[in-house]
């Protein structure tokens, strides 16, 4: 069987398959992710923000969208002199979250913090959600990338990834892996890793990465395929088997799954902010002015490695582009890895 190659995340602060160059944004086919906001003015509004921002996460606290919030809410209020609000809607596999962003008064004040399970894997993992992202949404600007790690208890047999993976093809059905819940990029990953590698592993999905990981640290699975388990490996409570694209600085020694035995298998998640379609011009471009500054910054770029991150600006178009082609090539790895999501 040949290896199932994911969307890939490099080091640079750009894409590289899910490109955010501008020679991808002049070159795509599809115009389904321009930036859809209105060129008019704020109305009679003489400055932005008037109000106070809601930052809409649709994971519940401790996951890793969550603490990206957290990490630009407080210092984005003080760019923009309005307070950040970090709202969290939980559920559905972010669907529940983005829903409300989407239909949320487009004046520039409510902003969605998504990733790619939330605004492209939901697209194939639930026919029926009630946005579509590429027309109910306008780009502002990606924030970071992150490859995502597998961890397990110390105690867990396998020493490495190679390990493991002899352990699971000689034990079908035996060992249990959570991930933030259905249709997220930790599902999508576990699924295209059973494909690539002939494995049998049971799929225990969850509301978030948080109460994921409170059951791995609970001994209630086997595993974990979701960055929330970043901060319990480098204190020592879990083992990180593998990353699943790149490695990351704080995790130099942990190897990639293409590097332990799935040759070729590299998948990684990235994040952006986004508006309501018809949110004002002035709105988008004030918001993706001070989210590259904020990156530029020594002690946010800090911040975002701490945490397992790596930054990634964009300009709304850029954004949009990738999100197009992300969802082609997802599109493309469903069908090949003949992935179900029941």
């Amino acid at each position: 069987m040949k290896p199932i190659t994911g969307p890939s995340m490099r080091s640079s602060d750009n894409l590289n398959e899910m490109s955010l160059t501008r020679r991808t944004l002049l070159g795509a086919s599809s115009a389904a992710w321009a930036v859809a906001v209105l060129p008019g003015a704020l109305h009679a509004q003489s400055t932005y923000p008037s109000k106070a921002i809601t930052l809409i996460v649709p994971n519940p606290p401790g996951g890793n969208t969550d603490i990206l919030a957290r990490i630009f809410s407080v210092p984005l209020a003080k760019a923009l002199g309005q307070p950040v609000v970090v709202d969290n809607r939980a559920g559905a596999g972010g669907v529940i979250g983005m829903t409300a962003a989407a239909r949320a008064v487009a004046d520039g004040h409510t902003v969605g913090l998504g990733n790619l399970s939330d605004l492209v894997v939901s697209r194939y993992a639930q026919p029926n959600v009630p946005y579509d992202p590429a027309k109910d949404f306008a780009p502002v600007s990606t924030l970071a990338k992150v490859s995502i790690v597998v961890s397990c208890l110390p105690t867990f047999p396998a020493k490495s990834f190679q390990e493991f993976l002899a352990l699971a093809k000689a034990n079908p059905g035996k060992y249990k892996c959570g991930t933030a819940g259905n249709g997220t990029m930790g599902h999508l990953c576990l699924e295209a890793l059973q494909a690539a590698a002939g494995l049998d592993i049971v799929h225990v999905p969850y509301r978030g990465g948080a109460p994921a990981l409170n059951d791995l640290l609970g001994g209630h699975i086997d595993l974990l395929i979701d960055g929330t388990a970043l901060s319990q490996v480098k204190a020592g409570k879990l083992k990180a088997l593998a990353v699943t694209a790149e490695r990351i600085a704080v995790l130099p020694n942990v190897p990639s799954i293409g590097e332990s035995g799935v040759p070729g298998f590299s998948f990684g998640n990235y994040w952006g902010l986004l508006m309501p379609v018809g949110s004002p011009a002035a709105a988008v471009n004030r918001i993706n002015t001070e989210i590259k500054r904020l990156l530029e910054q020594a002690e946010i770029r800090q911040q975002l490695e701490n945490a397992g991150f790596s930054p990634l600006a964009s300009t709304p178009a850029e954004y949009g582009q990738a999100l197009q082609k992300s969802y082609e090539q997802i599109g493309q790895l469903v069908k090949k890895a003949k992935i179900s999501f029941d």
